[in-house]
């Protein structure tokens, strides 16, 4: 970097310094913005952004400081914008500092040169795109991944900092392919709160581009009409239509991963998504219909590499480092009984530092307990250096986020109220989320009932209030509006017992990259309150404390494979069942007998193409292994991540019966006999203690989740089920969030994993799994559901509006719950009506 540009860059780094460490109150030092350097930083910039080797981000960091701390009312800070960030090719940053820019026809409000005017719409031409008459202003590395769809090569590859736009721009090149052609878009996302955001994103698409021919779902239709088909899905989702249908997703389709970094952990033996994800990936893999892959997560190592090496095609790379809002580490580090506030940026080698003046107000630095004096301490920190802003503060636990969210303040508008009666009617009179809400506060975790979790989000994302508090949810791709994200340290527990986890580099490089969002934020800054507690934790090095890491994805299993093919091939070979004894190998042994049931001779090559190398003479012994048990290979194939020995096991016993519905006279008592049977057989054992949490295994606490299940498979309401003393008290709170994600998690996913064997085996035609999966045995609330309605929310649609409709006790046609919603919208309460807006 040459001088000048770096002198420039340091002193307005050291004005945003100067000026969050007096907001602060750890420094008195004051820096005003010299005139003179307001005039050298415009002269200076003009030089690099006519230079075509200039690093990007240097101009946009320059830019974003000057924005922030600049007189706009004396210096012509947005003519400067336009005219340098569009030479650069990231015209969209300057439509922030444009208040009069005319999205309809994609125009910025007038410059005073008309050189300048014509050299700005030159440089915006090249980075437009119109869709149904319609134009569109993207960035250069936007109008990349645009042009890498009509690429000859079937892959594309997408690695870019997570405020690039990139979710943006494959969703408007989705819907023009689709205002074009017949054909399906397959999008996985890791999450349901994604799911959410990504087709409430799609439906705001399909409506603006009035494209009529396009419905959005999160499950699949195997019945298709014809209609294109958005399916937004999880892996999940993804894989179990593959098991129901083998022909599942049989139309020309693009098929759309983001996120996919969350594969990293598929070689873990605990992380099951993972392992599905990679699945999924896989099953689409072989499909010959997929015109076109798009592979994206936020600084992927070699994006185009993996994605080749998966789908075994061509890829484009479209990789940048480059964000277009400026990312801002401010952390607080103790040196022996000195404190120090410290600015990291990733365009200087080293941080400014300050000592700090008063320590006195810090607490609880290098603890990990979130006391009342430490969140009395966090509120204060939080006021301070969030004024007027959106903040998120990460939280290690549910618990925690709970907690700090109640000792928290913020402001909020008229809407909250509304919210608050709601959540009180359909969750319970002290639920959590309500008092916080009332304080101006929200939290965000995975023990969110579904009509809570997308309308607290749609919540935030009207900034109804201005302090969130998030878990790890922030990481899996939930777009958050914030202008500053507050974290302690990387643990993630409170009190550390065992091996206890930890925020990674890589995770926590993303979850600074949540500060700041592209079209809403020039500056995004994170705010870390122990820094020291990094520098301890292993994968920080203090060098690189707050870098910004790539990460490497592997593509097979090959590394573990090699580990342990000794114990592998000793399993195979003597028909040892999977038990809790084959720690880090006994998943790929279940993987490669299920491999071999599903295609004999065919299995070597797909085993190979995952990094199981087998002999034929291996392959061949063990599908003489296979045809020895006497389980249909279907009912394998149905159960994919059970040991085709154990299925064996409950095809060959005499299994208890089972409930074919929650209305069956004692379908509490079967439940839990069929429950205490599994744990007692010592094949199943295995499989049981990994669907079912400790807490729930034994005694009371599996009669009383076997009771609760039984409710919510009748679709008895969530606040009935949450009614009694249990809830009340001052453990109230966290029975309520408990017994929530016993049903959400447990009860509706993990239960129906464990009995699905059972059922395909005895009573396949049963409803009763469906009813433990979506929370109701009436079939019309089921479709509903199904299809993506809340279940809350269907089962108030069902009494208020549709219980007198003619056929709701049968199934039900997704285009007649479609027209229903549709005639009865505008009747509805507006909380329930931000959870339907897709669907009409």
């Amino acid at each position: 970097m040459k001088k000048e540009y770096k002198d420039l860059l340091n002193y307005w780094l050291e004005i945003d310094f100067v000026y969050i460490a007096n907001k602060a109150g750890f420094l008195s030092k004051r820096l005003e913005v010299d005139e003179v350097y307001v005039n050298k930083t415009i002269h200076i910039l003009d030089k690099m952004t006519r230079d075509e080797n200039i690093d990007k981000n240097i101009v946009i960091t320059i830019l974003a400081l000057l924005w922030e701390h600049a007189d706009k009312e004396r210096y012509d800070i947005r003519q400067v914008a336009l005219l340098f960030l569009s030479r650069i090719g990231y015209p969209t940053s300057a439509i922030i500092c444009d208040e009069g820019f005319d999205k309809k026809n994609c125009l910025f409000s007038p410059v005073h040169s008309l050189i300048q005017e014509l050299s700005i719409m030159a440089h915006q031409e090249k980075n437009e795109v119109k869709i149904c008459n319609k134009n569109f202003l993207l960035t250069d590395y936007q109008k990349k991944i645009w042009d890498a769809f009509d690429s000859d090569k079937k892959i594309v590859g997408i690695s870019a900092p997570t405020s690039a736009g990139k979710s943006f721009v494959i969703a408007l090149k989705i819907m023009y392919e689709l205002s074009r052609k017949n054909m399906d878009v397959v999008y996985i996302v890791p999450t349901l709160s994604l799911i959410n955001q990504v087709t409430e994103d799609f439906n705001s698409l399909r409506k603006e581009f009035g494209i009529e021919n396009c419905l959005i779902s999160s499950t699949y239709q195997s019945n298709q009409s014809d209609f294109n088909y958005i399916y937004v899905l999880t892996q999940e989702k993804a894989i179990a239509s593959f098991d129901l249908n083998e022909n599942a997703f049989n139309k020309n389709l693009v098929f759309v991963v983001d996120e996919v970094q969350n594969i990293e952990r598929m070689q873990d033996e605990n992380d099951e998504r993972a392992k599905v994800l990679f699945d999924a990936l896989l099953e689409f893999s072989y499909k010959e219909n997929v015109l076109k892959v798009i592979v994206s997560g936020p600084r992927i190592e070699n994006i185009d590499s993996f994605a080749s090496d998966f789908f075994k095609d061509e890829a484009v790379d479209c990789s940048t480092n480059i964000s277009p809002v400026l990312n801002i580490t401010y952390s607080i580090a103790k040196y022996g009984r000195d404190y120090y506030f410290k600015q990291y940026c990733a365009l200087t080698a080293k941080a400014n530092q300050c000592k700090i003046e008063d320590s006195s107000m810090i607490i609880g630095y290098g603890k990990s307990k979130y006391d009342e004096s430490y969140l009395e301490y966090l509120g204060l920190i939080v006021n301070k250096l969030g004024s007027n802003n959106q903040n998120l503060i990460f939280a290690p636990t549910v618990a925690t986020a709970r907690n700090i969210a109640l000792s928290l303040k913020g402001k909020k508008n008229g809407e909250v109220q509304a919210l608050v009666d709601y959540y009180k009617e359909t969750v319970r009179d002290n639920y959590a989320l309500s008092q916080a809400l009332n304080n101006g506060v929200a939290y965000n975790h995975a023990r969110l009932p579904m009509h809570v979790r997308r309308t607290v989000e749609k919540a935030i994302s009207n900034k109804v209030v201005s302090n969130v508090v998030c878990t790890t949810t922030l990481l899996q791709g939930v777009n958050l509006p914030a202008q500053n994200i507050f974290i302690r340290n990387p643990h993630l527990y409170e009190k550390k017992s065992g091996q206890t986890p930890e925020l990674t580099n890589y995770e926590m490089a993303n979850l600074r990259g949540r500060a700041g969002r592209l079209l809403k934020d020039f500056v995004g800054r994170t705010f870390v309150l122990d820094e020291n507690s990094f520098g301890e934790t292993e994968g920080y090095e203090q060098e690189e404390l707050f870098d910004n890491p790539e990460k490497e994805l592997p593509t097979g299993f090959e590394v573990q494979y090699e580990n342990y093919s000794a114990e592998i091939a000793t399993a195979l070979d003597n028909k040892m069942v999977v038990n809790d004894e084959m720690q880090g190998y006994g998943h790929l042994v279940s993987y490669i007998r299920q491999t071999v049931m599903r295609y004999d001779s065919g299995a070597k090559a797909r085993l190979d193409n995952v990094g199981i190398h087998l002999t034929k003479e291996q392959v061949a012994a063990i599908i003489l292994k296979m045809n020895e048990l006497e389980v249909p290979r279907e009912i394998c194939s149905k159960n994919r991540y059970w040991d085709p020995m154990i299925l064996n096991e409950i095809y060959t016993s005499d299994i208890c019966d089972v409930p074919n519905s929650p209305i069956d006279r004692k379908a509490k008592d079967k439940l839990a006999n069929v429950l205490k049977e599994l744990r007692n057989n010592p094949c199943t054992s295995y499989m049981y203690n990994k669907y079912i949490p400790r807490e729930y295994r034994n005694g009371r606490m599996r009669h009383i989740m076997c009771d609760d299940a039984i409710k919510w498979a009748k679709g008895i309401k969530l606040c009935d089920l949450l009614k009694g003393s249990y809830y009340d008290g001052p453990d109230g709170m966290d029975h309520i969030d408990n017994t929530i994600d016993m049903l959400e998690r447990t009860v509706s996913y993990k239960l129906p994993l464990l009995l699905k064997p059972i059922y395909d085996m005895k009573l396949p035609e049963s409803t009763f799994l469906s009813t433990l999966q979506v929370g109701a045995n009436i079939p019309g609330i089921r479709h509903m559901i199904e299809i993506g309605i809340p279940r809350e929310t269907a089962i108030y649609l069902y009494e208020k509006c549709f219980a007198s409709e003619e056929g709701w006790e049968d199934e039900v046609e997704e285009k007649k719950i479609r027209q229903l919603i549709k005639d009865k919208f505008n009747e509805l309460p507006y909380w329930i009506q931000v959870q339907l807006n897709y669907l009409i």
